[in-house]
């Protein structure tokens, strides 16, 4: 009996987990670097989709690298293309000057991407710092969360926050 409950304790954290029998096999070289070759792809496709957008402010770039299906996770946009579009558009994001962008680090792994970028004050906005993270399936972005934070002026710690 007691042999039976462990045995079914097993299955119920398996199966909450969503493991399967494909997951306990390991990976033959040939997998693993079509994983690598395609977190590069994923890796190259964001970095450029990223500067099209932000740095050239060109809205073709969303017909280009965002999926139809596009998932948003800022509260303060909706999901789909036009509500990066609108976003973009209300913010004045547009009207400000088109700048290479630096990528302060970029780390991926099979399907997703995470940036970290900023921009310089502009007007009477302040410098910022980002963090982004996408994902991407069948090279076409598709869903994205982020967390952006404004460069205070009066730090206590000297150190920059990148």
């Amino acid at each position: 009996m007691l042999k039976f409950k462990l045995l079914a304790a097993t299955l119920l954290v398996v199966s909450c987990l969503g493991l399967t029998a494909a997951d306990a096999q390991p990976q033959t070289k040939s997998q693993i670097v079509q994983s690598y070759d395609q977190t590069q792809k994923n890796r190259e496709m964001v970095m450029k989709a990223y500067q099209a957008l932000f740095g050239d402010h060109d809205l073709g770039a969303l017909d280009i690298y965002w999926s139809d299906k596009y998932i948003q996770h800022n509260p303060q946009m909706v999901d789909g293309k036009q509500g990066v579009r609108d976003f973009m558009t209300n913010l004045g994001i547009l009207n400000g000057p088109k700048q290479q962008i630096k990528f302060l680090r970029v780390i991926a792994e099979n399907d997703l991407v995470m940036l970290q970028t900023s921009s310089p004050a502009f007007g009477t906005n302040p410098e910022m710092v980002y963090a982004d993270i996408f994902r991407v399936e069948k090279d076409k972005i598709v869903e994205h969360w982020d967390v952006i934070q404004a460069v205070p002026a009066d730090k206590t710690n000297p150190r920059p926050m990148y």
